[in-house]
């Protein structure tokens, strides 16, 4: 985001957050994820003047613990924070200096008796000095010292330099040698342009950090030898474009051969086809410590459609389709996966739109150990009202139709939990907002599921479910928005959950604070004194605490 958007003060720079995570069982051809992972962040770019600039970025990587059922120890527990703060200045056209100050914590339990430099935190100072005799070329150096560190984790020590050349209009070159605590790291590359909308391109990158990243889902076993791409990307004409790369990652004795190709059609303004190819072999020589020998080479190909229209004034919609196949030498990696989503919005008039979503995941293996994810498909269908002449009402009506199936030693594919249980249900909600002054709004929401719902059973190391049983649920909402000053809002709410069955009511309340960004978002942070979220799909009962939020607005 545009912090002149933001602030109206007139600061120049971005700032930006994020958040991604991913689930247990989450596979592709670079990374299979054993345990629940949560990575976000934060970054701030800032002009302070015409030749002074500031940084702020911060990053944090999280993992649940868990146990590999099929390899049968723990897996996961792992945490990486990293905190940077930079400022360069531009002294003429020629030269640029900077300096940066940043603290790393890293946690891996599961290292501690047999690995070093995984437990501890540190912090590194590094500086960079670039040289641009003129518009073509760019030479630099940089250097980064630890200067303190405790714990059992390597220093950062680094010196470095580099290279970028504008060979011609069209061709462009760079490299970068540099070596440190953890060995030597490089990069070489070309890049060729024949046109603004073409590019081919070819690499060689050597990551001495690569091995110490907690973020990747495996280890290094061996010597990283770095990583080859080749790809490109052409545009045909104004309806037809396409993309293709090979990768071939040497990490250690885990190597992968990824080739990637993609086609792209824009017939006119409101349609996009895309059709997607990807195929690689894993080549797996790491040791599976349950029975001592390597684990079996792989191969997976994926073949994805998609078709989107967007006409802002009327529809906008999207299909997509996905299926890969995976096959092992010995059967135990083979499984067949089929990913279909789905989405309509139709203003059918001035006053209502109607909003459709269909999401399914089918997994079939011959082999039940070799996967996690199990079955899942949800639909829903639902109504906005804003009438256009009274634009102070606000409201949904919603129905959803769930199905979630998790396999045995799986993990339930809505809230992510370990052991989460199977579920069909129905639900309904209704959702309204109604402006009493400019300042001052005011809601209620209810909602209701019913359906059937069973749970895993205690014993046999929790893999087996027990019979389905009703279940049904209430939910009521009331809720205040006050609008305090320009641009930023604090909600607060009262909950409760009426569940019949189990014959239980329960009391929560939540409050929260919004900025505005822009005409189209919002952003907040909030807490949440009650066990039960709003979403009737969750049976967790375990929502207490704080939380971030981004809210989308039509």
């Amino acid at each position: 985001m545009d912090l002149e958007d933001l602030t109206k003060s007139g600061i120049k720079g971005t700032a930006g957050i994020y958040y991604q995570e991913k689930q247990a069982g989450f596979s592709t051809l670079a990374e299979q994820i054993a345990a629940n992972q949560r990575i976000w962040g934060a970054h701030a770019d800032i002009d302070v003047t015409d030749t002074i600039n500031f940084k702020l970025t911060y990053d944090d990587f999280s993992e649940d613990q868990a146990y590999n059922e099929l390899d049968e120890h723990d897996v996961g527990g792992r945490k990486k924070r990293k905190g940077t703060a930079a400022v360069s200045k531009q002294f003429n056209d020629y030269w640029k200096a900077s300096f940066g100050i940043s603290y790393m914590e890293v946690q891996n339990p599961l290292a501690r008796s047999y690995k070093s430099g995984y437990n501890g935190s540190r912090v590194d100072a590094g500086a960079r000095l670039e040289y641009r005799p003129d518009s073509d070329q760019l030479y630099y150096m940089f250097g980064q010292a630890t200067l303190s560190r405790s714990g059992d984790i390597d220093r950062g020590d680094r010196v470095g330099v580099g290279y970028k050349y504008k060979l011609t209009d069209k061709i462009n070159l760079e490299g970068e040698v540099s070596d440190g605590t953890n060995g030597i790291g490089g990069l070489a590359a070309i890049a060729y342009n024949p046109t603004t909308e073409d590019t081919y391109y070819f690499g060689y990158r050597l990551d001495p950090d690569r091995a110490y990243d907690l973020d990747r889902a495996y280890d290094l076993s061996g010597t990283d030898r770095g990583t080859f791409v080749f790809g490109a990307r052409r545009k045909f004409d104004d309806y037809w474009s396409t993309y293709g790369e090979n990768n071939y990652d040497l990490f250690g004795k885990r190597r992968s051969l990824t080739k990637t190709y993609g086609v792209t059609y824009t017939p006119d303004k409101v349609w996009t086809i895309d059709g997607g190819f990807e195929s690689g072999r894993i080549q797996d020589d790491t040791i599976d410590p349950v029975t001592g020998r390597e684990r079996s080479d792989f191969d997976r190909t994926a073949v994805s459609l998609s078709v989107g229209y967007k006409d802002e004034d009327w529809i906008n919609g999207r299909v997509r389709g996905e299926v890969r196949f995976e096959d092992s030498e010995d059967g135990t990696r083979n499984r067949n996966t089929y990913l279909f989503a789905a989405g309509l919005g139709w203003k059918t008039s001035d006053d209502w739109r109607l909003l459709a979503a269909v999401d399914a995941v089918l997994s079939d293996s011959p082999n039940a150990s070799s996967f996690r994810d199990g079955n899942y498909v949800e639909a829903s269908w639902g109504y906005a009202y804003r009438p256009v002449d009274n634009d102070r009402l606000n409201a949904l009506f919603k129905y959803t139709w769930l199905y979630d199936q998790p396999g045995e030693n799986q993990v339930s594919a809505v809230t992510g939990d370990d052991y989460g249980p199977a579920q069909r249900n129905h639900i309904l909600s209704a959702d309204f907002t109604y402006d009493l002054f400019p300042w001052l709004s005011v809601g209620a929401k209810y909602g209701f599921r019913y359906g059937e719902v069973r749970y895993r059973l205690l014993d046999e190391d929790r893999e087996k479910f027990g019979e389905w049983q009703t279940s049904s649920a209430h939910l009521g909402i009331i809720r205040t928005d006050l609008h305090i000053v320009k641009n930023w809002d604090v909600l607060v709410e009262g909950r409760v959950m009426r569940m019949p069955e189990a014959g239980t009511t329960d009391y929560g309340a939540l409050t929260a604070i919004y900025r505005h960004v822009g005409e189209n978002f919002k952003v907040g942070v909030g807490y949440n004194f009650g066990n039960f979220s709003d979403d009737l799909r969750d049976f967790s009962l375990n929502d207490r605490g704080a939380f971030l939020n981004v809210i989308g607005k039509f």
